[in-house]
């Protein structure tokens, strides 16, 4: 099933953002929890403006994300109030490609001719040429935008180029059994859980 939309902006949100993205948010924090590796045949870092430059095959890994591009600069910030330190990824290629597993195994991939990745904010920015596709299903425009935690995408096109998806009717009708199987599950267990607690309330009378 393809839409084209003519309007500026594509927003994914409630159900079809949570079939088409509801395993993200537990993968992305477990994914920020583990190491990163930055591999590239070139590194430097202008330690007085903390600004790191990686060049020509750059691969970045930290759990299951993966970022591969030409070019990543990563500009890092400390707030004076709160002492929290702010890395922003800008990696560019021909694409530059993000990347990261979810929870049920299945691969979630942007790409773009930039992308901007702010851990911290749990925020990417894709533009140029920006694609995003996941479990067959695809959403292409000249600028995406997508939160990893709150699972939110949203998609502008340009003056020449439309908002684009293409939805896998089969894969969607799947996903949706998986996420209300998960739902059922959570709340029989909040059931259990105080069912429990009043039965442990009961016993200290």
């Amino acid at each position: 099933m393809k839409a084209n939309l003519n309007s500026g902006t594509l927003k994914v949100l409630a159900l079809t953002c949570s079939l088409f993205l509801f395993t993200s948010a537990q993968a992305a924090k477990k994914d920020l929890e583990q190491e990163i590796t930055i591999k590239s045949q070139r590194q430097s870092a202008d330690l007085k403006n903390k600004i790191a430059s990686y060049l020509d095959n750059v691969s970045i890994q930290q759990g299951s994300i993966s970022i591969t591009a030409d070019i990543v600069k990563v500009f890092s910030s400390i707030d004076k109030n709160s002492g929290e330190k702010t890395d922003t990824y800008l990696a560019k290629g021909n694409p530059a490609v993000f990347q990261q597993k979810l929870e049920d195994g299945s691969l979630i991939k942007l790409q773009a001719d930039e992308i901007t990745y702010i851990p911290n904010a749990n925020m990417i920015t894709i533009s140029g040429n920006a694609l995003v596709k996941q479990a067959g299903s695809e959403v292409r425009g000249n600028e995406i935008t997508y939160n990893t935690l709150s699972e939110k995408l949203e998609a502008q096109g340009s003056e020449n180029q439309s908002v684009t998806t293409v939805l896998q009717p089969t894969i969607l009708k799947k996903q949706k059994e998986t996420y209300e199987k998960s739902k059922a599950e959570k709340t029989s267990d909040k059931v259990v859980d105080k069912k429990s607690e009043k039965k442990g309330n009961g016993s200290d009378n």
